[in-house]
């Protein structure tokens, strides 16, 4: 068994020199020293994932060769080799979501065993056993072979990790030392004690104890000569005197206090009660909802009984991150009975406010620990180790609010992991997180239903209940932003009497609502608490927050940004990634980011006041551009046969997205129908008038193909309007076919067979045959419908006579199909599977697996006219696998309809049920008007 109590194992070991040894105790060859800096990144906080881009900056501290990234997987590689033992799993090191970590049982690791040891004395020690805290304590120290990481050098997460370590060695050096003063052996401490002294000579509590044993042993004049040594240490270092309990243990070894000189179990004497702080303001009243991220913070402050650590609260300005910090801390008083210190730090708000470290040591935190005026060093560095001394052995609650980045924080972290430490700020402090293992926790706006219970918290819930709309009108209004919602609420507190409509209204006719939430307090101002975020940023992340305000949604993609700021990705990402860390965007999943409403708003009112109109017009056709590009490239994917009218543009400053197939366009379109949808409103609301088109064009083959047909009529009466407004019959013609379209499918025949009309007219006025053609084509399956299968009939004779006419292949493909089903509904079986035959060879050609879905789907009803039921099936089979692979719900749904039919022809009921009921799932899910149909022909067979 070592030290730790654990049986034999692979252990790893930083305290001293970076060594593993196997489980029979042989060192194991770790590799180059890059190699064993590496290993020893990831051994200083075990579990923890560490990415490419953090390795590197640990390896190399911002001064990485170009081959950086490929040397690092080169390292992992080796050294997961090092520390391969035959017969054993392979090491832990493993890669995941976060990057490289260290999985490991954690007791395997030095640094942790001797943790876990000094959690079991101090537990043993609050309980009065003495004996097994000394036996604890003895045991974590006897790990210890030198200084953490020796010999490799001292910066970054090492650095940080090995002065943690050396700190915790020490107070528990200087326990063990009190514990043996309990005991009497005070003739034997009085050498390590000088050891100690002289090792770390401004630590006062190792010199209070040397004065102890050196009284206990009868030399009552070296324990004074002590205190004069260090009197003058003092002095000369750090022009201070020594502190309130060695001037009163100084006191009591010259009147040789008989007390003092006694040895018994109880803890030697020290100077009256210290000053419990009490700096916390008072926790917000009306404080609601937030109730995961109350619990998170418990989890991660007070989830190990012996370490509190440190917990970075980020999010943007108003979000609510000082509410939070505040209502948990008063929340869990009782688990810091040393006290609170509370500190605004000013990082973000008029430039006089900011606080340097050293002026909040100074004026705030070592007062607040009892340290007069005249006994705080001038020195900033030796500030900062009081202020670590006077923490040490305290539990204490740090909460170091409105930081402005991990410099100012850094020095103010307390000198014990006993402590716990809250810390807030718009911007996401990355080095406090890598460096100094602090837990982030990300805040972002409140869900709809906290939004309300704070509203209603503060209007009065009779209040609330009697205006829902206008309470969900505020809620859209302010965006959820709690310091917004605070200001309404405050507002509507007013007047008890006003409507909430009034106020919501008046929300609505300011400019984005900014100006409705304007306060005369600048803390409570949003515009004024939004411009300290903007204020900070460099010029080319400002300038990408106001060119992201012009985006048409709140979601943008990276590479839409790209084209915003007509740059390619690589060179904006670093603007992208300051916006992110101050908290101005989000990155709600990988290259994908939100900017909320009073956001966008206020960069809105920035680009209008900064930028000249030409500038932002130009942003605006940008990204126009680059959602048409890409749009397009997926309707020809999705739709092999779609063509725009026009020639795709190809400006120098856009970045289009290639895709690797339909699936992946189709996977494409479902993130950004929103954002596509909302840039056909934004370019006909900024007299982008081809572009409204073009894009309607492009949406038609993928809201078709999901079925998002009240979408699709949507954007196509925007086309026609502005096809009309330029003028362009042809434009025109195919808004009011594609109109068309999205009417049959809600079954408004009469409004399809309007828009059909106009289309013929419009196309006959430009003289487009192939327009003719497809609009015969809709025609022929509109009178299919309303079973006129005569009609339907001579317009796709119509269709196909057009389309040879014009050589457009494809056309005669539908054309021939639509034949086929229309002979096939006249019950001219034989007929219709030549035609439809004929239509499948040039599918086929083509490639068009939804042309030929639609023709196997009408060759299986010809088949079951006939009573060939088992070739009907096979048809429909071959249809039903086309329509999955190309993603038609709609097709799918009327071929399992068929199959279904195919099925009760022959006797087979249950089948034929249960594919009706796969159909009815499809249609109910699309929301299509033959569902109703459907689920009547289900209730007869239940």
């Amino acid at each position: 068994m070592d030290p730790a109590g654990l049986p034999p194992a692979t252990r790893y070991h930083l305290l001293g020199p970076v060594e593993v040894r196997s489980a029979c105790g042989e060192q194991l060859a770790l590799g180059t020293p890059m190699q064993v800096r590496l290993l020893a990144v990831l051994m200083s906080q075990p579990g923890t994932g560490w990415s490419i881009d953090q390795l590197v900056d640990e390896l190399w501290q911002g001064r990485p060769p170009k081959t950086a990234a490929g040397n690092v997987k080169t390292y992992v590689w080796a050294l997961r080799r090092a520390l391969r033992s035959p017969g054993l799993p392979d090491p832990a090191i493993l890669a995941g979501p976060t990057g490289y970590h260290l999985a490991l049982d954690g007791l395997t690791v030095d640094s942790v065993a001797f943790d876990d040891l000094a959690q079991r004395g101090y537990s043993a020690l609050r309980q009065g056993h003495l004996a097994a805290a000394q036996e604890s304590f003895e045991a974590a120290l006897a790990l210890w072979r030198g200084d953490p990481f020796a010999g490799l050098p001292g910066w970054g997460v090492l650095l940080s990790v090995r002065t943690r370590l050396q700190e915790q060695r020490s107070s528990l050096a200087e326990e063990v030392a009190d514990l043996q003063l309990r005991a009497g052996r005070h003739h034997e401490l009085i050498e390590p004690l000088r050891g100690q002294v002289d090792a770390d000579p401004l630590r006062e509590r190792p010199w209070g104890q040397l004065m102890v044993a050196l009284a206990r042993a009868g030399r009552r004049a070296d324990a004074l000569a002590t205190y004069r040594r260090l009197r003058q240490l003092l002095a000369e270092e750090l022009g201070v005197e020594p502190g309130p309990d060695l001037q009163h243990l100084h006191t009591r070894i010259l009147r040789a206090d008989r007390e003092l000189f006694a040895s018994d179990p109880r803890p030697p004497e020290r100077c009256p009660p210290r000053v419990v702080p009490r700096q916390l303001p008072a926790g917000p009243a009306l404080f609601t909802g937030r109730a995961v991220e109350l619990a998170r913070l418990t989890t991660l402050l007070l989830g190990d009984p012996g370490s509190a650590g440190t917990v970075v609260i980020t999010g943007t300005g108003g979000v609510g991150k000082s509410w939070l910090a505040l209502r948990w801390a008063h929340d869990n008083l009782r688990h810091f009975p040393d006290g609170q210190l509370h500190v605004d730090l000013g990082g973000f708000g008029t430039a006089t406010q900011e606080a340097s470290p050293s002026a909040v040591v100074v004026r705030s935190l070592l007062p607040a620990l009892g340290v007069k005026t005249l006994e705080i060093p001038a020195e900033p560095a030796a500030q900062f180790a009081l202020y670590r001394s006077l923490t040490a052995d305290r539990r204490l609650l740090v909460l170091l609010d409105n930081a402005r980045d991990a410099e100012q924080v850094r020095p103010l972290l307390p000198g014990s992991t006993r402590c716990g430490v809250l810390v807030t700020s718009r911007h996401t402090l990355p080095g406090l997180v890598a460096a100094d293992g602090a837990q982030p926790l990300a805040l972002d706006l409140p869900s709809d239903d906290e939004a309300r219970q704070l509203l209603v918290r503060r209007l009065g819930a009779q209040r609330a209940a009697a205006q829902p709309a206008a309470v969900d009108e505020l809620i859209r209004r302010t965006a959820r932003l709690p310091l917004a919602l605070s200001i309404v609420a405050a507002r509507a507190a007013a007047r008890p009497r006003f409507p909430l409509q009034a106020i919501a209204d008046d929300l609505a006719a300011s400019r984005g609502g900014l100006a409705a939430l304007a306060t005369d307090d600048a803390a409570t101002d949003v515009r004024t608490v939004l411009s300290w975020s903007y204020r900070l940023l460099s010029a080319d992340a400002a300038r990408l927050f106001r060119q992201i305000s012009l985006h048409p949604a709140a979601d943008v993609s990276a590479a839409a940004a790209a084209s915003l700021a007509g740059a390619p990705p690589h060179l904006i990402r670093p603007a992208l990634d300051e916006l992110t860390r101050a908290n101005l965007l989000a990155e709600e999943s990988p290259n994908r980011f939100r900017c909320h409403d009073l956001l966008r708003a206020y960069g809105e009112e920035l680009t209008h006041a900064l930028d000249r109109p030409a500038d932002r017009r130009a942003v605006r056709g940008r990204v126009l551009d680059h959602y048409l590009c890409i749009a397009r490239a997926a309707a020809r994917l999705v739709d092999s046969g779609w063509q725009p009218l026009d020639p795709p543009p190809l400006p120098a400053d856009t970045s289009p997205s290639a895709f690797a197939d339909h699936r992946a366009a189709l996977a494409w379109f479902t993130i950004e129908q929103p954002v596509l949808l909302a840039a056909v409103d934004d370019a006909v609301a900024h007299r982008f008038d081809a572009h409204a088109g073009q894009l309607a064009q492009a949406l038609t083959p993928l809201l078709g193909r999901l079925s998002q047909w009240h979408d699709l009529a949507a954007v196509q009466a925007i086309a026609v309007t502005v096809a009309h407004r330029r003028g362009d019959p042809r434009a025109e013609a195919l808004a009011h076919r594609d109109l068309a379209l999205a009417h049959i499918q809600h079954r408004r025949l009469g409004a399809a067979r309007h828009h059909l009309r106009r289309a013929m007219a419009r196309y006959d006025q430009a003289g487009d045959r192939p327009g003719q053609a497809s609009v015969h084509l809709h025609l022929a399956w509109l009178s299919d419908i309303e079973g006129d299968a005569g009609a339907a009939l001579r317009h796709a004779r119509e269709a196909l006579a057009l389309a040879s006419r014009t050589d457009d292949r494809l056309g005669e493909a539908a054309a021939l199909n639509a034949l086929g089903w229309s002979h096939a509904q006249l019950n001219e079986h034989a007929r219709a599977i030549t035609y439809c035959e004929r239509a499948l060879a040039l599918y086929e050609e083509a490639e068009d697996r939804l042309g030929a879905a639609h023709t196997w789907d009408s060759l299986g009803f010809a088949y079951h006219g006939l009573g060939k039921h088992p070739t009907a099936a096979d048809c429909y089979r071959r249809a039903l696998a086309l329509y999955s692979d190309v993603q038609d719900p709609c097709g799918k749904a009327d071929t399992l309809v068929r199959l279904g039919d195919t099925h009760q022809a022959v006797g087979d009921h249950d089948t034929s049920v249960d594919l009706w009921r796969q159909a009815l799932a499809i249609l109910d899910r699309v929301g299509h008007p033959q569902a109703a149909v459907l689920s009547e022909r289900l209730a007869a067979y239940r």
